[in-house]
């Protein structure tokens, strides 16, 4: 009797053992994910097609059914440089809704909440995720220093409108341009320069354009600030909804929370001084993005998923509670509050949902770190 006992538990530590494995490759193997669609011709390059209301199994793009023809016109066409509108200080010029998403107005009539977000040109490619997993409106604001990064933002912008449907209708764009390095004019550019590039290759696209700046524009970059909250007041009031979602470009929403963030919103009883915090999460590059709460839960256990900026600086994110935000697991993927925020830190920097009424960012500071700080702890 004690020997069969003693198999049976070898063979259930066995069982764990393969069931764990398995899991583990499932979460870091994409190969289940077609990387070309088999319904499309030879020769040209297209990539999986997936429902955009149900969660995504991997990172997907969905090209636009058909690519612009030859009565669309590149962006900015007829923007006049002469005009815009200055920051308070004149460092900086403002040409709101330079881009208008096609179908912006009516969702921003439809969504309680706006995804406002900003990007230098380096970091625009990451847009193509985020405008898949957000359905409602998107609202950026794109910085350009000089002619060259003027044109080649042109022709990149145009590049992913016409490759991508949820870019086309669902983003509009504002333009910030430097007073010290200011663009002079627009290059004509032809439909044909931004068609020719593959459209299932949006971040290697814009890596061969970057190579095509010119080296005092890099030379300028480095020396002068990214102005990233001037470019976050920007986004933020180029949304129409009554609430904002502000994130940097490369934050990535989960899959259908635009429309569970507008359902949740619309059972609350409003008050202005309310704002929702969004756990956000870094992901090791090998795993699939996660289908629901469970699956990023999953992933952090096996060490595949950490909170934001944990490694980098951990106070950014500490004030949430992530251990107690993973604590509360239901079986409804419906957004819900988990539990209040309430040893709040000086240098705590969330992402966060808020009325519009919220104060803007503190646009003295420039460049790269602590800037959200003078807008959350104000």
């Amino acid at each position: 009797m004690t020997c069969r006992l003693w198999n049976l538990s070898i063979a259930s530590v066995l069982a764990l053992t393969l069931s764990n494995v398995f899991l583990t490759v499932r979460l870091l193997h994409s190969g289940d994910c077609n990387q070309y669609s088999s319904s499309v011709d030879e020769g040209v390059s297209m990539v999986p097609r997936a429902p955009m209301l149900t969660p995504a199994t991997c990172l997907e793009y969905v090209l636009a059914e058909s690519l612009a023809n030859s009565t669309d016109k590149a962006v900015f066409s007829g923007l006049d440089l002469r005009l815009g509108r200055w920051d308070t200080r004149r460092l900086y010029k403002v040409f709101d809704f330079a881009v208008v998403g096609e179908r912006f107005p009516e969702l921003s009539d439809s969504y309680s909440v706006c995804l406002a977000t900003q990007s230098s040109l380096e970091k625009i490619y990451s847009l193509v995720q985020v405008s898949h997993h957000w359905s409602g409106p998107i609202s950026t604001a794109i910085f350009a220093a000089g002619n060259d990064e003027l044109y080649l933002l042109q022709i990149y912008l145009s590049y992913l409108r016409a490759c991508f449907r949820p870019i086309r209708e669902r983003v509009s764009f504002h333009l910030v341009l430097p007073k010290e390095r200011a663009p002079t004019h627009l290059k004509s550019v032809h439909v044909s320069d931004f068609t020719k590039f593959d459209c299932a290759k949006p971040e290697a696209t814009l890596n061969d354009l970057l190579k095509l700046r010119k080296p005092d524009t890099s030379k300028w970059r480095i020396k002068n600030p990214y102005p990233q909250n001037h470019l976050r007041n920007v986004a933020r009031k180029g949304c129409q909804s009554s609430h904002v979602f502000l994130t940097d470009v490369d934050i990535v929403p989960s899959v259908n929370f635009a429309e569970q963030l507008d359902k949740f919103l619309r059972k609350q009883k409003p008050h202005h001084l309310t704002a929702f915090v969004v756990p956000t999460y870094e992901l090791d590059e090998r795993v699939r993005f996660p289908r629901n709460k469970t699956d990023l839960i999953r992933l952090a256990n096996k060490g595949l998923a950490r909170p934001f900026h944990h490694k980098v600086f951990i106070y950014n994110q500490f004030a949430t509670n992530f251990s107690r935000w993973q604590a509360d697991v239901t079986e409804s993927d419906e957004t819900k509050v988990s539990h209040n925020v309430t040893n709040f830190e000086f240098l705590y920097e969330p992402f966060y949902v808020a009325p519009d009424t919220v104060p803007p960012h503190d646009e003295r500071f420039l460049g790269y770190g602590y800037t959200r700080n003078t807008q959350v702890s104000g």
